[in-house]
């Protein structure tokens, strides 16, 4: 069945299905409400986790034996899997089909993905997941929304905001949930109670520091090559983590290669991607110095840049940071 995200505390005091797929583009929310699910599991003796990464030539056998496998420490483990482009090709479909058509009750199955369009959701795979258990769509935040949010975020942290900074703050972060979540944090250091004014936003986002991740990338869509390179080492000095920039850089190419690749052009991919009005124009520039095969090699790239941030390359992060950006400046380096 499909319940939306505000159902699912409801869906948990009822108790647990016997699987979860949590699909879309903001990663904040689907952190929290699979840490919801994982929670709830715990408490219902699920003791241990199997976690699969399901992307490039992920061998999809690692999951069907996870599943038959007999725990060491408990009688009920989660299995869960991370498909971050939705797409689990012919292999993968089969092996979650089977996954939930004939579930282990001692294992709960835990999938989150990138985006699924309707094409993916009509796919048997899917549907098999949705007939099984549960399936949740997770949207961005409309701007009129985020003030709502914000004011939920804030209560929850014991703090309290101003209508000004509430707008000024939606302004800065630009309807991104994760940046807005983490600035409100830092809050918390000012104790209880501790208001938020339209002043301490222009202090502590984006005011004390030259550049932002967000301007950083905005430059390069717009093809400013030497300036983006500019802004990427003034971040490097201000103490800017390179894991950061990246999970900006990916998700703004992720959302690139949507707008490209959608059937009705650019300007359907935009709406369909509720892209806000004052960013359509970086995009649009973007897309015109990039099509399908440029953009996913970027992707690449990125995973690339991951691997070498977790040490498994011995490569300069910043130097591949560099190289990334130039291209989506329009400008790589041959």
């Amino acid at each position: 069945m499909r319940i939306k995200p505000d159902q699912l505390q409801n869906h948990l005091t009822r108790g647990l299905a016997g699987c979860y797929m949590v699909h879309g583009d903001e990663p904040l929310l689907q952190q929290e409400i699979c840490d919801a699910i994982r929670t709830k599991a715990r408490q219902e003796g699920f003791l241990e986790r199997d976690l699969f990464h399901a992307e490039g030539r992920f061998d999809w056998q690692q999951i069907t034996a996870s599943d038959q496998a007999m725990s060491l420490f408990s009688s009920r483990k989660i299995i869960e899997i991370r498909m971050p482009n939705g797409k689990p090709g012919k292999e993968g479909s089969a092996t979650l089909s089977l996954l939930v058509s004939q579930p282990n009750p001692d294992n709960l199955v835990l999938i989150s993905s990138g985006k699924i369009d309707s094409k993916g959701q009509s796919a048997k795979w899917f549907k098999a997941l949705e007939t099984a258990g549960v399936c949740m769509a997770i949207f961005p935040l409309e701007a009129h929304h985020m003030a709502g949010w914000i004011n939920n975020r804030v209560q929850k942290l014991g703090l309290k905001i101003t209508p000004d900074a509430c707008q000024l703050l939606t302004q800065r972060t630009e309807g991104n949930l994760l940046a807005t979540a983490q600035e409100l944090e830092k809050f918390t250091l000012n104790g209880a109670n501790f208001e938020i004014t339209a002043e301490h936003i222009n202090a502590d986002v984006g005011g004390l520091a030259r550049y932002s991740n967000y301007q950083l990338v905005d430059t390069a869509l717009t093809g400013q090559a030497s300036h983006s390179l500019t802004m990427l080492y003034g971040l490097k000095e201000e103490g800017s983590k390179a894991m950061e920039i990246l999970w900006v850089l990916s998700r703004e190419i992720r959302l690139l290669i949507n707008v490209i690749n959608h059937p009705q052009g650019v300007e359907a991919g935009l709406k369909q991607e509720r892209v806000w009005e004052k960013r359509k124009g970086y995009l649009r520039t973007a897309a015109q110095n990039h099509n399908s095969h440029s953009a996913q090699d970027m992707l690449q790239q990125c995973e690339a840049i991951d691997q070498c941030v977790k040490g498994v390359s011995k490569a300069n992060a910043w130097d591949l940071l560099s190289g990334l950006i130039m291209q989506l400046a329009g400008k790589p380096i041959r």
